[in-house]
């Protein structure tokens, strides 16, 4: 009777969990629509209130940040649209329309900042190492990996048959594609970790040499600017530009990808 009861209460249990989150996913479902609809009739800032409501419940999507950046940048808040455009990017790098919307918000920055050219060589590996996001090459990993087990157990079991040796070459190539794989996602998590980006949020704002209001203004930066936040004291972060120049100012005058 006992084992009964407790076979029940765990499938109430789950009967409540699964009920739980169809009905989130429903509500995401009906929010991600009125955010559509409103969109479509010109109500750009209601559109971002129904957005927001996704987000708010703890869901990350490429195609609604993409969504909220064309809102802001339909309400002529650029950097607001470039820095969900760069979310909605992160999560899905290789989106053609992603890409395409960033690069156009960018061309209203006023600051036009370049990084130094580097090799070709460095490029082409830069190409290879970012083609997935982090969530991406962690399943490929994971599926790798499995692939690779597979491929060994199979090996093992082979001891007299003559596929043995194609499947040792199969083994070979897979391991080694699981290596490079998981080296390739751990320069991917420490970049992240090392590198967080940001986009200034404010018209324009005077970075200083430390974090102090008193202190020398170093140079200026405008509306829609990625940044690299490179320190944190209190209410003020260190932000790195790509050619190098570095400096303080206000965590609330940004944005943070």
């Amino acid at each position: 009777m006992k084992n009964i009861n407790g076979t029940i209460k765990k499938a109430i249990f789950y009967l409540l969990l699964a009920t739980m989150i169809a009905a989130g996913q429903s509500g995401t479902k009906h929010f991600f629509e009125r955010g559509n609809q409103a969109y479509r009739d010109g109500d750009y800032q209601g559109a971002l209130e129904w957005y927001g409501k996704i987000v708010s419940a703890g869901y990350e999507s490429s195609q609604v940040y993409y969504n909220m950046g064309n809102c802001y940048y339909k309400l002529d808040q650029i950097g607001l649209a470039i820095l969900f455009y760069e979310k909605a990017f992160k999560i899905n790098p290789r989106d053609r329309e992603i890409k395409f919307n960033l690069e156009l918000a960018n061309l209203k920055v006023v600051d036009r900042l370049e990084s130094p050219p580097q090799f070709f060589l460095f490029d082409w590996w830069d190409k290879i190492k970012t083609y997935f996001n982090i969530d991406q090459w962690t399943k490929l990993v994971a599926a790798l990996y499995v692939f690779t087990i597979l491929m060994l157990i199979l090996f093992i079991f082979l001891r007299f048959h003559p596929l043995r040796r194609i499947v040792l070459s199969v083994l070979i190539v897979f391991a080694a594609l699981t290596v490079f794989a998981s080296y390739l996602l751990f320069l991917n998590v420490r970049e992240e970790a090392e590198n967080t980006g940001a986009i200034v949020l404010v018209s324009s704002v005077n970075v200083l040499s430390a974090p102090n209001e008193n202190s020398t203004d170093v140079f200026v930066l405008h509306e829609g600017v990625k940044v690299i936040l490179s320190d944190q004291r209190g209410e003020w972060v260190e932000i790195t530009l790509p050619d190098g120049k570095s400096g303080w100012m206000k965590r609330e005058m940004i944005g943070i990808i």
